[in-house]
């Protein structure tokens, strides 16, 4: 029989109307083409407030913009303005800022105080728009003071408040920071206010690192509810360490001498304050707040009588929900809570209107909750029980007396909506389809958006009403291209963790034209912190993992003991023992896969930052004879080295914890490494600072080991821009160049760096 030449062939099948399938090199590096997966709609509505359905913005024929507010059901549209308010807030517009405007001024706006008004911001300054009165004010506010090195404070620092400044509800006032402390502008007259004394060491209005980057804590001053008070946190870092932050990358070399507290060393000690506006006065919420306790979430009751605050013990497992009363002067308790390992901080305290009685979540009993307290500390009723861990509450409907939330099922893979009545009773699961489902729900809960993918399931949206019941299709992504080349979800396996006592999943990646007769080297790419999940349950068919495995690698992808969505008691196995149980799973599971034919236990590499840094250089010590190649980015390699809150939730001090801390080193593996080795850091990481990895190589050279090290200079714990490309692309050359699957001579010709 006369063989065809692939040419002709593919000839034939382009004649035929068959598309060639692409395959290696080709399927990679088509797969990171931005065209590659399309999305068709929108992912989500932007809803108004209360049942006045969702926004739509239009260019009108003036050239500027019209508003609609759409019904969700019938797509009818309507203005959102009036006539009357668009003449008279475009005439009052051009007379503020001498323009000569024909349309409404703004792409974006607000609803504020209580929907009377709207807030919009234009030509860099902000105004607001009173709707009956149909009055604009222009509002003064002063540059905002961005300090020298404040930048990745915190996350986000762009829309932060530090940044930014705060209005009060009223916007009247407009509070900022300045140096040390807090400053309140009237927005009419100018005319500034200095309300706090501070320094360098006491910061009010101002956080430390160390809070908003472990407990979300990003605000540190709010208006009370009248906009006559505001509350404040102080913070005391006097006895915290100074980290030098080196920044070379500036004509002068530039010092960053960062408030850094590690694991078991001096906290910031936090104080709480409110200050009278209009008199200066000042009085300290008895917190009883020492460098062994936090003090966090500061909330304003409704009726602004109280100041509701939490405050945890450095072990951090003891919490106490407290509230001052501002006539009595008094703290009292509202509730407590103890767990055996620690205790997760969250946002779900919402106040109803009552004024009386709120709901609030908890895992006391081993499983995250939904409560409904009284502000006296008296449960009225617990809405939810058993083993699916709620996730988070979407919308709580008073007049309907119901609770909408997500909670999560199938070994934490997959996540669902339900209903609760306000009694505990009705659990109604609303979404139907196994997978992971984001949903955005109008104030009416009348509504909802639906974000939802799955392994089966590229990702979509959909518009529904509050039953469940589908109104229409938003988002549509065409995978043709998936398809054509016939891509497909990883393999599901199912093994035990290290110990036995456990089952995980996992998911295995493999090339489009895998053939089970060869051998492939096996990628394992990570993260592995505490209550985290590498694997959920969402589409899979061309993301960056099974781009790689294109290449030619078997790919997989796994969840481990200690990772979250399935209670407490799991999320805590390995507490006081990070870098051991989750280490053992990853290794374990490479085990299993290694044990398939197709599988070469010979080449195996892993890979990951941060978290995954400190788990890919302790698979490549504890493991050497599994592990061969890896590349460890922005490690903590001795969590002595890390920060209080974080280290010392999940191991607690170095001093009441010895052993965890040693066996959790890097360093204390040294010895033990026989493989390739990159160590990647960013030169100014304030975050992981540079000084874990150079321990890391510190003990490595006294073992007169060989590794690769690459550091990029003025990058954080993100390595971004072209620093972040080329980390991408080193880390892919590195795997490729020493794992050697089958298109790597024609991945190493096409890139750089192939000597």
């Amino acid at each position: 029989m006369k063989k065809i030449s692939q040419l002709a062939l593919f000839i034939v099948l382009l004649s035929s109307g068959i598309q060639a399938q692409l395959t290696g090199l080709e399927l990679y590096e088509a797969m990171g083409e931005q065209d590659f997966i399309q999305y068709e709609g929108q992912s989500g509505l932007n809803w108004l407030p209360g049942d006045m359905g969702y926004l739509d913005v239009e260019r009108s024929d003036e050239g500027g913009f019209i508003f609609y507010r759409v019904d969700p059901e019938s797509e009818r549209k309507t203005p959102v303005f009036n006539d009357q308010q668009v003449e008279a807030l475009v005439e009052q517009y051009n007379e503020l800022m001498d323009a000569d405007k024909t349309g409404l001024p703004f792409l974006s706006f607000d609803f504020v105080m209580d929907n009377t008004a709207i807030f919009f911001t234009s030509e860099e300054a902000d105004f607001v728009f009173h709707l009956e009165e149909r009055e604009l004010r222009k509002l003064y506010k002063p540059e905002v003071e961005r300090a020298l090195y404040t930048d990745e404070l915190m996350r986000n620092m762009q829309a932060s408040q530090l940044w930014n400044g705060t209005y009060s509800h009223d916007f009247t006032k407009f509070a900022h920071v300045k140096g040390y402390d807090i400053y309140v502008v009237d927005t009419e007259t100018g005319e500034e206010k200095r309300l706090t004394y501070g320094s360098e060491e006491q910061m009010n209005g101002r956080p430390s690192w160390v809070y908003p980057e472990e407990f979300g804590e990003r605000d540190a001053y709010w208006f009370s509810p009248d906009d006559s008070k505001i509350a404040f946190l102080q913070y005391n870092e006097t006895e915290v360490y100074q980290y030098p932050v080196i920044h070379e990358l500036e004509f002068e070399t530039g010092l960053e001498l960062m408030r850094y507290p590690k694991a078991g060393e001096e906290n910031p000690t936090l104080k709480l304050f409110i200050v009278d506006i209009e008199s200066g006065e000042t009085e300290e919420v008895p917190t009883n707040s020492n460098s062994n306790n936090y003090i966090v979430r500061p909330i304003w009751k409704a009726d602004g009588t109280e100041l509701t605050f939490r405050r945890l013990n450095r072990k951090q497992d003891h919490l106490e929900f407290l509230s001052y009363d501002l006539e009595s002067k008094t703290v009292r308790t509202i509730l407590q809570e103890r767990e055996e390992a620690y205790i997760n901080l969250h946002d779900n305290f919402i106040q109803l209107e009552d004024n009386e009685t709120f709901i609030w979540t908890s895992e006391v009993d081993g499983f995250n909750h939904i409560y409904h307290y009284h502000f006296d500390g008296t449960l009225i009723n617990r809405l939810t029980e058993g083993e699916k861990p709620v996730g988070s509450i979407v919308l709580v409907d008073e007049d309907e007396e119901k609770v909408y939330f997500t909670a999560y099922e199938n070994y934490g893979l997959d996540n669902h909506f339900y209903s609760v009545d306000f009694d505990g009773s009705n659990l109604t699961r609303i979404s139907k389809r196994a997978g992971r489902h984001s949903v955005n729900m109008n104030e009416s809960g009348e509504y909802f958006t639906d974000l939802f993918t799955s392994f089966d399931q590229a990702y979509e949206s959909n518009l529904f009403a509050s039953n469940g019941t589908k109104i229409r299709n938003l988002l549509y992504t065409n995978t043709s291209k998936v398809e054509e080349n016939g891509l497909q979800k990883p393999e599901l396996m199912m093994f035990k963790s290290a110990d036995g006592g456990h089952d995980l999943v996992a998911a295995i990646y493999k090339p489009v034209d895998f053939d089970p007769k060869k051998k492939y080297p096996i990628l394992l790419p990570l993260y592995g912190g505490p209550a985290y999940q590498d694997l959920t349950n969402t589409y899979r068919n061309a993301d960056g993992y099974q781009r790689m495995a294109q290449l030619g690698f078997i790919v997989v992808r796994a969840n481990y003991r200690g990772s979250g969505n399935r209670g407490k008691e799991f999320a805590t196995l390995h507490y006081g023992k990070l870098g051991t149980y989750e280490i053992d799973d990853y290794a374990e599971v490479i085990k299993q896969v290694g044990k398939r034919e197709y599988a070469d236990e010979t080449r195996v590499g892993v890979y990951g930052h941060s978290y995954g840094g400190y788990a890919t250089a302790l698979l490549m010590l504890r493991y050497p004879d599994i592990f061969h190649v890896g590349v460890s980015g922005a490690p903590v390699t001795d969590w002595r080295s890390y920060d209080t809150i974080y280290t010392e939730r999940y191991m607690n001090t170095p001093q009441a914890n010895k052993a965890g801390y040693d066996e959790g080193s890097a360093m204390t593996y040294a010895a033990n490494l026989k493989g390739k080795l990159m160590i990647i850091h960013g030169t100014i990481d304030n975050n992981v600072h540079p000084q874990n990895s150079i321990m890391l190589i510190d003990a490595l050279v006294k073992e007169d080991k060989i590794f690769d090290v690459m550091f990029y200079p003025g990058n954080r714990h993100g390595i971004r821009g072209a620093a972040g490309q080329h980390y991408r692309k080193l880390r892919t050359h590195y795997m490729v160049k020493h794992l050697q699957p089958e298109y790597a001579q024609a991945y190493l010709a096409k890139n750089a760096w192939s000597n």
